[in-house]
C-alpha cells in the first residue's frame, strides 16, 4: 500500500484526526505524541489533508512516505550511494581480470627481461587481460638455457611467472657477443640480447654482434646475452713442407675449408679458400 505519515502539531492536535475524517479522508492509523499527533493516510489524500488543515490552528509537516512509495523515495535519496557502490564493484571486477603487476619468481628470476619480452610479444602487459595462450608462453620460456620448469598464475591482478633452472650454481657469462673473425655473418641465433648485425653483414673481429640489453616496450633493460654467431672468413696462408703437410696444418688451424686451392711457392705451399669461425655466449 502507498501511504504517508503526516505530523500535525498544535493545541489539541489529537482533534485534528476527527477534522480530517470529517473532511472525507480515511485515517489508516494515528499515534499521539508529546507535541502533536502523527496520522497515516493513503498517499493520494496527502494534498487533501493539507487543504483541510489550511486556515486552522493545526500545522501539518514532516511528510513521511510509507510502504512501497517510501521505499522508492528512500531509494531515490540514496541513488548516488547505490550508483557509487555499483561503479566500485564494477571496477573491482574489471581490475581483478586485468594484469596490474607482473612478478617473475624462482631460481630463474634473472630471466625477467626475457619473460617480459615474451609476454609483450603475446600482447600481455600492464592493464591487459591475462595471457590466453599460456602453453605457448611456457614453451618459449622453457626453451631458455637451463630452464627446467615454468608456470603462470593470475590472482588479484598479479600475474606471477615462476621460472626454475637446473645447474643453478653454474654462473652465466656476462657482456656482449663479439665477432670471432673478419668476414660475413653466416648464421646468427639470439635467444636473449639485442642483435647489432644480421646474416649477410660484413664484420670485423671484435665487433659487438649481440648487446646485453633488451627492449620491453619503450624501456631498455639489461639482460644476459644468450646467442651464437658463425662468421665465414677468407683463408690465405703459406706453409712450409709438402702439399700434404700444408693442408694438414691448414685444416688444423681452420677446420673445414671450402673453395680450397693450393699453390706452390718458394718456401712451400699457399692455401686459400674460406672457413667458418663460431662464437657463442651462454649457448652450447
Amino acid at each position: 500500500m502507498r501511504s504517508c505519515e503526516i505530523f500535525i502539531e498544535g493545541i489539541g492536535a489529537a482533534r485534528a484526526v476527527e477534522k480530517i475524517v470529517r473532511g472525507g479522508v480515511p485515517v489508516l492509523a494515528a499515534r499521539v505524541q508529546k507535541k502533536g499527533v502523527t496520522v497515516r493516510v493513503d498517499g493520494k489524500h496527502r494534498e487533501k489533508v493539507f487543504a483541510i488543515l489550511r486556515g486552522s490552528c493545526y500545522n501539518g509537516k514532516n511528510v513521511r512516505f510509507a510502504g512501497l512509495l517510501r521505499l522508492m523515495r528512500l531509494g531515490m535519496a540514496r541513488i548516488g550511494l547505490i550508483a557509487g557502490a555499483l561503479v566500485f564493484a564494477g571496477l573491482v571486477l574489471f581490475f581483478q581480470g586485468r594484469v596490474l603487476r607482473i612478478e617473475v619468481v624462482g631460481s630463474g628470476a634473472y630471466y625477467e627481461a626475457e619473460v617480459l619480452r615474451t609476454l609483450a610479444g603475446e600482447g600481455t602487459k600492464l592493464f591487459s587481460p591475462p595471457p590466453a595462450d599460456r602453453a605457448r608462453i611456457t614453451a618459449e620460456i622453457l626453451s631458455l638455457p637451463r630452464v627446467s620448469f615454468c608456470a603462470l598464475s593470475h590472482e588479484g591482478g598479479v600475474l606471477t611467472v615462476r621460472v626454475e633452472v637446473s645447474d643453478e650454481a653454474l654462473p652465466l657469462a656476462g657482456g656482449c657477443l663479439y665477432a670471432p673473425a673478419d668476414g660475413v655473418i653466416e648464421s646468427l641465433t639470439v635467444l636473449a640480447g639485442t642483435a647489432c648485425a644480421a646474416v649477410g653483414d660484413s664484420v670485423s673481429q671484435g665487433d659487438a654482434i649481440v648487446r646485453s640489453v633488451t627492449l620491453v616496450g619503450e624501456e631498455e633493460l639489461p639482460v644476459t646475452v644468450i646467442a651464437s654467431v658463425t662468421v665465414r672468413y677468407a683463408v690465405d696462408a703459406e706453409y712450409a713442407g709438402s702439399e700434404q703437410q700444408a693442408l694438414a696444418q691448414a685444416y688444423l688451424e681452420h677446420g673445414a675449408i671450402e673453395e680450397l686451392h693450393t699453390q706452390r711457392t718458394e718456401v712451400g705451399w699457399r692455401v686459400t679458400g674460406s672457413a667458418l669461425a663460431y662464437a657463442a655466449l651462454n649457448l652450447g
